[in-house]
């Protein structure tokens, strides 16, 4: 089991209080978003693909692209890539706000 680690950063008071706002308007902690953005931009089991496919998976996660999209460059079936999803920690896109959820 990995073992959780604590980082202490120094921001500057306006991107603090940028930070600070956006998780208010998420719902989440500051140290929540932080995590989020980390997992976002840094994720090594990326670095081992080739140039188009950790293309493709970026797209995928900005939402520029559909999962069968990514399947296909993937070279993957759609069941297979949304497993390769799982395998890697990557989240799925739902393609819809949570705001929409709760209206449905």
């Amino acid at each position: 089991m990995p073992k959780d680690a604590t980082l202490h950063v120094k921001l500057d008071t306006s991107l603090a209080d940028g930070l600070r706002e956006l998780a208010r308007r998420r719902g989440v902690s500051m140290a929540t978003l932080v995590r989020q953005a980390l997992v976002s931009t840094y994720q090594p089991e990326l670095l081992d693909l080739s140039r188009p496919h950790r293309q493709a998976v970026e797209a995928y996660q900005g939402g520029f692209i559909s999962l069968g999209r990514l399947a296909e460059a993937l070279g993957l079936h759609v069941l297979e890539a949304r497993t390769w999803l799982n395998d890697h920690g990557i989240p799925h896109s739902t393609g819809f706000l949570e705001e929409e959820v709760a209206e449905a």
